[in-house]
């Protein structure tokens, strides 16, 4: 029996109806039961929810605006109760799809727990200055099906399908309200509920990024995040992990020393037209081991 499908896209300050278009053609052309929920988590640049308008006129497709701001992991607990389908495919709403097989693919998997992954796009001309870019490029051979595997519990930030009946009506901690690693902590779940895990060659397009300094800052806010939930998050993170170490060889007050010299002008550095990866790693396990004494 062929799956029925909700896709849910939680959007925010970004436009969603190349991606909409795209993913219910496929559906359309598979002939599938499916429907895709859209939930705009109370955009402050409302352009963005006028453009969102489009894809309410597209067979199976709804378009949900909320007046408050939830967070990331209620939205995504309310579209999953939105959900009326077998089968529920998180996708985020600021990613693209080049991927003509991509429903297909998803259609054929087997698993409790199906990832497809990411692929990172766009024209190195044009974002070779970019901070993100440079990052998400630097780890993409990471985020490969097979080095997925590895790790199967601890890649389901952007693009996974599962069984409704798997999840639970609030699968997502809404103890995470900041930006960060709800996902990690429902891999946490999965992994403690047994599921069958499958990762598969399958990814959507991650193609546009932030400037430097936004980024430098949702990246200091995730980094909260994690020293609020380290206990829930032990084991999960490869950062945490460094920093425990380092604070079981009495080094965190030198690191949290040497990030008070250093951290000005590695930020100069992070936001130039020329950043370094290697030293943005530095900067956020320094910043980590700073959190205690802010």
């Amino acid at each position: 029996m062929q799956k029925s499908i909700s896709i849910l896209l939680p959007t925010y300050n970004c436009t969603c109806v190349a991606l909409v278009r795209a993913l219910q053609a496929q559906c359309v052309a598979a002939g599938i039961d499916f429907e895709i929920l859209v939930a705009d988590d109370a955009s402050t640049d409302k352009s963005c929810i006028v453009t969102n308008r489009a894809i309410e006129a597209l067979e199976g497709v709804r378009y949900i605006v909320r007046n408050v701001n939830v967070g990331r992991s209620a939205i995504r607990n309310f579209l999953v109760n939105e959900a009326s389908k077998e089968w529920l495919l998180f996708i985020d709403g600021d990613l693209s799809l080049d991927n003509p097989q991509f429903i297909r693919n998803y259609l054929d998997a087997d698993g409790d727990v199906i990832v497809g992954g990411l692929k990172i796009g766009g024209d190195e001309n044009v974002w070779k200055s970019n901070l993100r870019y440079r990052y998400e490029r630097a780890s993409e051979e990471q985020i490969n099906a097979i080095n997925r595997a590895k790790r199967p519990y601890q890649h389901l930030s952007t693009n996974f399908m599962v069984r409704k009946t798997l999840t639970g009506d609030h699968p997502y901690n809404t103890n995470f309200k900041r930006y960060g690693y709800e996902d990690v902590l429902l891999g946490k779940d999965f992994q403690r509920k047994k599921l069958k895990v499958r990762h598969i060659d399958n990814p959507v397009l991650f193609d546009s990024f932030e400037p430097n300094d936004v980024f430098i800052a949702k990246t200091e806010e995730s980094l909260r995040t994690l020293y609020h939930f380290k206990s829930e998050l032990n084991g999960y993170s490869k950062l945490l992990a460094m920093a425990e170490k380092i604070n079981r060889l009495h080094c965190a007050g030198a690191v949290s020393f040497l990030y008070k010299l250093t951290n000005k002008p590695i930020k100069r550095q992070l936001q130039s037209n020329n950043p370094s990866v290697f030293l943005f790693n530095i900067y956020k396990l320094m910043y980590y081991c700073t959190l205690p004494i802010k």
